[in-house]
């Protein structure tokens, strides 16, 4: 093995070994988390494409059709996390509803979010050495910065759609531009197959990017739409069998979608309810860069690439910025409610590897310092992420949870349940709550127990109840 790959392969380890020590093994009442499980759960133990059985039914995210319930989500994730579950079963006897049943999330959630997030790691670390400009420490602490300064280190330890889509599209871009075409549908129709809009979003930007010659253009792009087949057949080959019909949950007609509330909402989607919403989703307490500063480089790097592209073509990085802002706009002016109980602007987590990248364009000068300086910042919020993912927190929506809204920042409110927890009675633990939750003791209690109930810890949760 060159050195090289033996560096590829220790930074893929690396993050897999931080990603597995950070999974949760237990459920959380956040309708994304539960509903996943609840299919899974209902396909293997009940026989059931329903939800009915499942004792995480009364999760927010489902839909009605025929007076049944189901999840609300594509189903394509859960059944490949049925499988899963289905041969663990057989091998070990653990359930979900018995003996084992933190491991079979522990297990589940690491092969289908912690392993997909940990190639991607070593994957982006592979795409750095494109950037001739960019030394080898660069290259490590760019790395660096997407494994532990991003959303894909918040969302790498929770059973989410959107981890396994980063990976696939960041892989899909790649492979366009250097004209691999049905690599590249193949990869972003799997990601369609699993987070629609990120994939379809992104599909025509990643044609684009492909090499188009007068010779050859037309073939790439059959290439790629015979790529695309696949993970589109996928899409709705599992919305079938789930649901009976091709469209996905929400779409399907005559549905019901329960997780909208009273709200106002489009297509199944809570609708923002401010004009300040799109710059809250960049700025705000769960915005894009107040997460993840580090994200800032990417942005600057990205005007760089398409000016001067430092592999690839120009067509290429302006296809990939306009793909981003796309994804952008359209969540911040269509999908309000920040994701529901959500840490940061999940939405947007598909797409953090590729904003993220084009920094290697403009850190072999002074930036360098400045991603030093972001990168603690970014790697203690993206921490904080970890520690629970699907925090109770405001969601812009006109049902709000009375205890849940008070927290309008959930890196603030993540860390002052983690003080809460850790260093119970300190100043640091009482300045924090006070800031960021509550200033009177009680309603802080009446948050906490939630947050933790939230996250499946009833130890901790009866601790704030008593």
């Amino acid at each position: 093995m060159n050195a090289r790959r033996a560096e590829l392969a220790l930074s893929f380890l690396l993050a897999l070994l931080l990603y597995g020590a950070t999974t949760h093994p237990r459920v959380f009442t956040a309708g994304n988390d539960a509903s996943r499980w609840a299919q899974i759960e209902s396909l293997v133990d009940h026989g059931r494409k329903d939800l009915g059985a499942s004792r995480f039914a009364a999760t927010v995210d489902r839909v009605r059709i025929d007076g049944r319930d189901y999840s609300n989500k594509p189903p394509a994730l859960a059944l490949a996390g049925a499988a899963l579950y289905s041969g663990l079963r057989a091998a070990s006897g653990w359930t979900l509803a018995g003996p084992g049943a933190g491991a079979v999330v522990w297990t589940l959630t690491f092969l289908l979010v912690g392993l997909p997030s940990a190639l991607l790691v070593a994957g982006f670390r592979a795409a750095t050495d494109r950037f001739d400009a960019l030394d080898l420490a660069g290259r490590r602490w760019l790395t660096l910065a997407l494994a532990v300064g991003t959303l894909l280190f918040s969302y790498a330890g929770t059973l989410n759609n959107h981890s396994l889509p980063a990976a696939l599209l960041f892989g899909a871009w790649l492979a366009a531009t250097r004209g691999r075409a049905g690599l590249a549908g193949l990869a972003t129709g799997l990601a369609a197959a699993v987070d629609l809009l990120p994939g379809l979003g992104l599909a025509p930007f990643v044609a684009v990017a492909l090499p188009l010659g007068a010779r050859d253009g037309w073939r790439r792009l059959g290439l790629f739409a015979a790529g695309l087949a696949p993970g589109l057949g996928l899409l709705v080959a599992s919305n079938l069998y789930v649901l009976g019909s091709p469209w996905p949950p929400k779409l399907v007609p005559g549905a019901v979608d329960l997780s909208a509330g009273v709200a106002p909402s489009a297509g199944g989607v809570v609708l923002p309810q401010g004009a300040g919403y799109p710059l809250e989703t960049l700025f705000g307490g769960h915005g894009l860069f107040s997460v993840s500063p580090v994200l800032l480089l990417g942005a600057a790097g990205l005007v760089a690439c398409c000016r001067r592209p430092p592999f690839g073509s120009r067509r290429a990085w302006r296809a990939l910025a306009a793909a981003i802002l796309l994804q952008w706009a359209g969540h911040a002016l269509l999908a309000g409610s920040y994701g529901g109980w959500a840490y940061g602007f999940r939405y947007l987590l598909p797409i953090q590897a590729l904003l993220l990248l084009p920094a290697g364009a403009i850190l072999a000068g002074r930036p360098r310092g400045l991603l030093l300086a972001l990168l603690p910042v970014s790697a203690l919020f993206a921490g904080l992420g970890a520690y629970h993912p699907w925090p109770p927190a405001h969601e812009q929506a006109s049902a709000r949870h009375p205890v849940a809204s008070r927290v309008t920042n959930p890196i603030g409110g993540n860390a002052a349940a983690w003080a809460a927890e850790h260093a119970p009675g300190s100043a640091l633990a009482r300045a924090l709550a006070e800031a960021f939750v509550h200033g009177d003791e009680a309603e802080r209690r009446r948050y906490f127990a939630l947050f933790f109930g939230s996250k499946g810890d009833l130890a901790t949760m009866r601790r704030f109840l008593e």
